[in-house]
């Protein structure tokens, strides 16, 4: 079975949709064909490919893709799948719009193209109508009646094969005794409610981005991970050469009240830069979003950090004073507190794009 592997979707340009209250079955109703390709591209790769119920989830493209759009498989050697085919018209699907996808899933099955399928799923923007749906839930009909609908819908040139198809008797048997209780359809609701549980569902349906839950706060004591970071090692420095004492963890700073103070808040505001961070990646689909608000920190506080200063410590405050001041853009993230900007300060710490110490004081 040639397939192709579901990539990760392009990051949508338009974004001025998140945050619309259109009624999301009137919006699928305006999509067009264009569009919902990209959706069921985006519902294939973040809510299929996410089941627990599938090992594995590929698309079937172009011209050549023998009736199917999304293949699902159920196991590790590829040998039981689903296969969903989605669809898109301007009105709900009818018995004569669909004979040529049953001819599709019989003949390729029949000639071993691939394997029947454990389900076939009909996945369509504006769902099936009430005739063909009589067909769904009676699936015994379907055979009959493919049959003599095949010479109009199925067998001629260029319906399935450039050639046309002849209804040979073995041909006909095959089809008298598929087992087309395999077909199901996913209604547009349906659709949209497992959409919606992907991040990708607002950049089409709107309805906003979730509250952003409440930052952890640090432990009372820097743990073992938190004192290899680049951002206390330096602010220790630069508290040692302040205090003209050597600090060496967070327990020592005690024996200063207005320092161990200022470290307090300072790993308040990294904690909650990290929890916005996570909030950004879970949430949202742009990887940069959040990059690019540390980019604007970063462009904001540049000629503050870069002053001269008789203390390392008036610099660190400088600076970070000067970030929370920072008036930062996202379309995308609201929730942007004074304590996220201080903590993007010491991120760039981390990446080596600021320093507050560089190891040399004296003491």
């Amino acid at each position: 079975m040639k397939t192709i592997e579901l990539v990760r979707p392009m990051v949508p340009n338009n974004k001025e949709r998140i945050f619309d209250m259109m009624e999301p079955l009137v919006r699928l109703e305006k999509i067009d064909a264009a569009e919902y390709e990209r959706i069921v591209g985006e519902w294939a790769y973040s809510y299929l490919k996410e089941s627990k119920d599938y090992y594995d989830v590929v698309l079937m493209g172009g011209s050549s893709d023998a009736g199917r759009d999304v293949v699902a498989y159920l196991d590790d050697i590829y040998n039981r799948y689903d296969i969903y085919q989605c669809k898109h018209y301007d009105a709900p699907l009818t018995p004569s719009q669909y004979w040529i996808e049953f001819g599709k899933l019989c003949y390729y099955t029949y000639v071993g193209e691939y394997k029947i399928p454990e389900k076939y799923y009909i996945v369509a923007s504006k769902g099936v109508g009430t005739k063909l749906r009589k067909y769904i839930e009676n699936p015994a009909t379907i055979g009959p009646e493919l049959i003599k609908q095949w010479d109009k819908h199925c067998g001629g040139k260029k319906q399935i094969l450039s050639e046309g198809i002849n209804l040979t008797d073995e041909f006909k048997k095959y089809i008298e005794q598929f087992d087309f209780s395999i077909i199901k359809d996913v209604s547009p609701i349906k659709f949209l409610e497992q959409f919606s549980q992907t991040n990708w569902y607002k950049y089409h349906f709107g309805g906003g981005i979730k509250k952003r839950p409440m930052p952890v706060k640090p432990d009372e004591s820097l743990s073992q991970d938190e004192k290899k970071l680049p951002y206390v090692q330096q602010l220790l420095e630069v508290y040692s050469e302040e205090d003209n004492y050597l600090y060496g963890d967070d327990n020592e700073l005690k024996r200063n009240t207005n320092l161990f103070n200022h470290f307090t808040r300072q790993r308040e505001g990294f904690f909650s830069a990290q929890s916005l961070k996570r909030f950004a990646r879970d949430e949202l689909v742009d990887e940069g979003e959040y990059e690019s608000l540390k980019k604007q920190v970063e462009f904001g506080i540049a000629d503050i950090y870069e002053k001269s200063y008789e203390s390392k410590l008036e610099r660190v405050k400088s600076t970070t004073g000067k970030a929370v001041e920072l008036d930062l853009s996202s379309a995308e993230i609201q929730d942007i507190k004074v304590q996220d900007k201080n903590g993007m300060c010491h991120e760039l710490v981390n990446d080596g794009r600021l320093m507050w110490s560089d190891g040399n004081g004296d003491i």
